[in-house]
Order: structure tokens, then sequence, then C-alpha cells
């Protein structure tokens, strides 16, 4: 589940998460009346400027009929923009020890109110069936207490009977336990059950509006917004800022802008000619709107306009850019403005960004018969679409300034890639069309490479439009990569089709902070690759690494027979060795030997044309585990000699004792400490001692 805004229903209906729990480690539910009915009071002022404040009345030109669906899709967006309660900031961890359950570790409070609300709502109102197919599997809640296995035993008790009855006499009934009576948790959640109810009660006769339960039921499911951290990946906490910074006020509805820019025009003709043209523009971002791969999770993000008017925010600020006009840019918080727009952009200045968005659709079929594989482009363009379409990014911010990362990566693949395209389809003398996608390739590396250079991307252009290269920097992969190509002559299309093959595979597609590297890790750029070279270092690295699993324990242990290829993840208190960072591992390069690791296991499996599962066998029968080993590579090798793929059954690290003070030595080699399999750390049961993992053989063999 990756970081971002979540409605409360999305957090449990959501195809990532089978169980929410609150863990061990957390405190008991401790909320009391007053911050129960500060919070509802909250979230009830929402709902009600939801429900009664006024919604702008768009005024569509063109089709008859357009108007009602516009309007619709506009007053639904412009509720839930403005009118949405936010909860703020929940965090929790995953483990890949049990699939599908977060634990908790910030926002549990609210949650679990959140929970009890609509539990009580649903019992209230006959929405038992909705409660328990969106928050329960089985009618056993997904929301799980393991702070003490009475308040566990309790909430399994407590939402079916809330359910199929009422919230009158929980506490008689023959299921609830003295114990229960001394249980912290259990006694605020009964408590705050009777509170809801008289909050409740009152909003009923509240005089100032109408009070629905039943819509303010659906409210809490679908306008109760969060953002979700998933302190796991550490990544998602710059993602995070960006959403959590997003920009201001979208333009309401492009139709605005295009009154404005007709109305600059001194004739009908001209006015009813790019009239026709808007509406064609209209229609195409309209046979876009569900385009990107967001939409197979979004809500329903269907209207054309969110998607056009991104599209006209971005190539406003991208004139801005290519104009050097610093004086714009604006902080995230500050709203984009029509007259803002207007004062930028021209009809012609729009009509060349779209036909550069047209180009690459109407010619991708005559580039595919080009190459045999060319996949790529179709993943560039739903990248492309997934960031008009279902993000906010900020134009405008100053793009000189650090803080905003993912606004700048995007103005290097939107921006790049608009430029390029209008640049090369307008220029008198044509760009081939095979050099206009090579161009493409480019920024969608450097997109997943995570570049933020803007500054760079007109020298970009120009080296492209100039002399076909993208690079002047002789040290970089782009520079040798492509200057390589170009002197391949007729073969250049065979040999690009595998070299994006091979770049393409998520291991090499993601160079971010890794030296923007895609391929050189695996092969030489001279005259010694070939065809034939490349074709059999694709096929042993997808065999290695197969696109359709992230576990390679194999790998793990073959990669040990060839040096040191773990990442240290040390914390002060304990070693600790990372064995399945791929995108680090395949690309780790020994300073002292000056040799990758990797690259001489997949010569080895290219010579001797074995799987690296056969490779691995035939290095365990050919090398026997040494007898005494003096390093840590050997005492692993040791290890795994033995254990084999058991090795890594609690995940993909080796720690060195954790609270090593003299006596918990390794029983094997006991100049170290004990030797831990662990996830990555020591919470919960994730690890266990990799002597307690030898066969009993082994230990008699090694105490004798």
């Amino acid at each position: 589940m990756k970081a971002g805004k979540y409605t409360y229903k999305e957090l449990f209906v959501n195809r990532y998460v089978s169980q929410l729990v609150v863990p061990e480690i957390q405190r008991d539910y401790v909320w009391k009346k007053e911050q129960l009915e500060g919070f509802l009071g909250t979230v009830c002022d929402d709902f009600r400027k939801f429900k009664t404040e006024d919604v702008p009345i768009i005024n569509p030109v063109g089709t008859p009929g357009k108007a009602d669906y516009l309007q619709n899709d506009f007053s639904e967006f412009y509720r839930k923009r403005n009118f949405s309660a936010n909860i703020g900031f929940i965090y929790a961890y995953s483990d890949e020890q049990y699939t599908g359950r977060y634990f908790l570790i910030d926002g549990q409070q609210r949650i679990t109110t959140l929970y009890l609300l609509l539990l009580v709502l649903a019992s209230r109102n006959g929405q038992a069936d909705d409660f328990g197919k969106n928050y329960c599997n089985k009618l056993t809640p997904i929301l799980d207490y393991r702070v003490r296995d009475s308040a566990q035993q309790f909430l399994h008790q407590l939402v079916p009977y809330v359910l199929n009855n009422s919230t009158d006499d929980i506490e008689e009934q023959s299921w609830y336990l003295n114990a229960y009576k001394r249980d912290v948790t259990i006694n605020n959640i009964l408590k705050n059950i009777s509170e809801i109810n008289n909050w409740l009660d009152t909003q009923k006769n509240n005089s100032v509006f109408e009070f629905n339960e039943w819509e303010f039921y659906d409210y809490i499911q679908n306008f109760t917004e969060f953002w979700y951290f998933d302190t796991n990946i550490s990544a998602q906490g710059e993602n995070l800022y960006i959403y959590l910074n997003a920009r201001g006020e979208q333009m309401q509805g492009n139709e605005n802008l295009k009154a404005e820019l007709l109305s600059r025009l001194s004739s009908d003709e001209e006015k009813n000619t790019w009239g026709r043209k808007w509406e064609e523009w209209q229609d195409y971002f309209w046979k876009h709107r569900g385009t990107g791969k967001l939409s197979r999770h979004s809500s329903g993000n269907l209207n054309a306009d969110d998607g056009f008017n991104e599209f006209l925010i971005c190539i406003a600020a991208l004139s801005l850019y290519l104009n050097d006009d610093k004086s714009s840019h604006l902080d995230k918080e500050e709203r984009i403005l029509p007259s803002l727009l207007s004062n930028i952009l021209t009809l012609e200045l729009i009509e060349r960004y779209v036909t550069a968005l047209q180009f690459m659709d109407e010619h991708s079929d005559e580039f595919f018969e080009k190459y045999s594989y060319a996949g790529w482009f179709e993943e560039c363009i739903d990248e492309l679409w997934k960031i008009l379409n279902f993000t906010n990014t900020s134009w405008f911010v100053d793009y000189s300034d650090s803080r905003f990362s993912t606004e700048t990566n995007h103005m290097v693949f939107i921006w790049g890639i608009l430029h390029w395209v209008s640049s090369a389809v307008t220029r008198t003398e044509p760009v081939p069309l095979e050099d206009i996608y090579r161009g493409i390739r480019q920024f969608y590396l450097r997109y997943h490479n995570n570049v933020r250079s803007v500054r760079a991307i007109t020298n970009s252009i120009d080296g492209l439009l100039k002399t076909g290269f993208i690079s002047n920097d002789n040290s970089s992969e782009e520079y040798i990569k492509e200057r390589w190509l170009a002197e391949q002559g007729a073969n250049r299309c065979g040999l690009e089709a595998l070299i994006w093959e091979i770049e393409d595979h998520p291991y090499n597609l993601d160079g971010s902070d890794v030296g923007l590297i895609n391929i050189s890790h695996l092969v030489d750029f001279d005259d010694t690759l070939s065809t034939e070279k490349l074709t059999k270092i694709k096929s042993a690295f997808y065999e290695c690494f197969p696109v359709n699993t992230n576990t390679h324990k194999p790998m793990q242990s073959l990669l040990l027979y060839y040096g040191e290829f773990w990442q240290k993840k040390s914390p002060w208190y304990y070693e600790n060795y990372q064995f399945n960072d791929w995108k680090k591992i395949i690309r780790h390069k020994h300073k002292k030997e000056d040799i990758y690791y990797f690259r001489i296991l997949l010569d080895e499996l290219i010579e001797t044309e074995l799987s690296h599962q056969e490779l691995l066998e035939s290095k365990r029968n050919n090398i026997p585990a040494p007898e005494t080993p003096d390093n840590l590579r050997n005492q692993l090798l040791w290890y795994n000699h033995h254990l084999k793929e058991n090795m890594w059954k609690k995940g993909n690290y080796i720690a060195i004792s954790y609270q090593y003070d003299g006596d918990d030595k390794d029983k094997i080699f006991p100049e170290r400490a004990a030797f831990y399999n662990t996830k990555g750390d020591f919470r919960g049961y994730g690890h266990t001692a990799l002597s307690a993992l030898l066969p009993q053989d082994v230990i008699d063999l090694v105490s004798h």
C-alpha cells in the first residue's frame, strides 16, 4: 500500500490490506468523552458544509446535453475537494511474513473511533450488510486489537453482536467476561459507543440543518480522508511531503479559459474555427480520461476536465520555463487562477502541445513495426497520462528548489517529452520517426532514474535537434550508449530493442540513487558487444530475476560464492546485512578489485549455459563448505552449505546479535556473536538463530 491520500473506506476495502492491526507495542484505546465529542464535532462541521454550501455553476458551450453531466461531475469533484473531512496522518508498517497485515503505529484513536461510529450507524440504520462487506471478513473485524488478548477477543464478539442486534445490553451477554471489566480498551469502547448514540440523538434535533444518519454514514466512509505513510518504505517520506503540500485550487473548468481566449479573436470565423478545435481537444482528453495505471484503483476520476485542466496548467508553466520567466513561481499553497493562465497561454500554444500528444498516439503503430520490442512506449504514455489525470503537480513551483523533487521529476519527464516532440514535428527539416521516439525514450529513462535537472531540458533538446544526442557528458551512460548505437548502422534497431528490453527489467529501470545506471553494470559498450551477446545477457538476467516475483532466495545463496555482495544496514547496536536489495546489488562494484560481483556470476551463467539453480547446485557439489571459516563470507557460506535456502526462512537479512553481551555467542563460530536470520529488524517474531536451524547430525558433527 503506497503513501498517499485515502478515504476511510479505501483503507479497509483495499486489495493490499486484509487486516489492520493495533499491535502489542501500542497503548490502549483511551479516548474519553471530551476527545470523542471534539473529534465528531469537527467531522460533523465538514459534513454540514458538504451538504449545504453552494457549488459554482459551470456553463459549458458545445454539445447539447453536455452541461448536465459536466455539472454533476464538477459538483462531486468540488464538494470532495473542498468539504471532505481530513483526519491527518496515519502511520503503519507492513511485514512480509504476514502478507496483508498492516500494523498501526499512529492513528489508532481516530481509526478506532470512526470504526465505532460506523458500527453504531450501521446498527441504527439497517446497514449491517454494508458494514460487514466493507469492514469485516466473514463478520471478523478487519480492525484487530493485539494490545491484549482480551481486547482482541472482545472486539471479535462485539461487532457481529451489534450488527445483528443493537448496542444495548452488551455487558449482559453470555460472551461478556468478568475479565473484560478490567481492560482499559474495552471499557473505553463501551463508554464511547454509548456516547456516540447520545451524540447522534442530539444531532437529529439539530435545527441548523437536517441531519440524515444514512448520509452521514456515507460521508464518513467516502469523504473522510487521511494521509497514509508506510514506515517500511523510507523513500515514501519525500513523496508524502509532496502529497501533503499539493497545489491549491484548480481552474474551475477550462470553459472559462476558452471564453477568455476566444474573446480576443477579431472575427466570427476565427472564433468558430478555434471553438471547434477546442471541442476536439476536449473530446481527445475525454477519450483519455481513464488512461493511467491509477485508474484501476481510482474511485472514478472520469471527468475529462481534470486531465485537460492539469495539461493547461502544465504547459503554461512550461511556457514560462522556456521564456526563463521566474517571476511567476508560486508557493505550493497558492492558488492557480484562470486569469494567470489566460495571460500565459494562447490558442496556438495549446494546439502545439496537444498536437505533440496526438502525434505520439497516431504514429505509435508505425514505430512498433520497426522494433521487435518497444513495449516501454506504452508504459511511458500510460505514466504521462497518469500524471495528468490522477496527480496534482505543482507546476509553478521554483524548479531550482531542491525540496520539490517530485514536481521537478514530473517536469523533466512531461516538459521534456512535450517540448521535444513539438520541436521535432514542427521543424522545417523532418526528424526521422525513430529518432523522435529515441528522444522520448531518454526522458522516460530520466523519469525512472528520478532525474530532477529541469534546467537541462532545453540543452538536452537542443542536442537532440543538432546532433541526435541528448547528453554531452562523455562519462555518462547516456552518452556512451547513444554514441555506440550511432555507429551500428543497419543493426541499430535490433540492438536497441535488446538494450531496451534489458533496461526495462524493474531492477535495471530504476537507476535512482545508484548512479543513473540502467545497463552499463551488465555490458560494456565496445567492439565485443553483439546481438548474440545481448541476447544471452537478456535471457540470463530474466532467468535470474523473473518479473513475476520479488523473492530470489537461490540468487542470495549463489552470490555468496562470488564475493561480499550484500548491503550493510546496521544500526549502531548490531550488525545487519541485507541480501535482497537487488537494485544496488546488481550494480555493486568492489572498489579495490574494480569488479562487479554480479557480472562475474552472469558471465558464468552465459558461458556454462546453466540456469542459476543449476549453477548453485554445481557450486555446492564441487566446492565443499570450509571446515574452519575465517571471515564473514566463509562463515555465511558454511551456514548456507548446510541450511541451503532455509537460511533465509525468516527474511532477507542476516543480523549478528542484537543484544551481544559476551554470553550470546554463536554456537558454531563462538568468536562471533550469534547469527540471526531476520526480516530486517527484531520486531515481533520474525527472526531465528541460524544455529537453531541446523540439522541435528550437523550439530553432532560440530560438537565432536
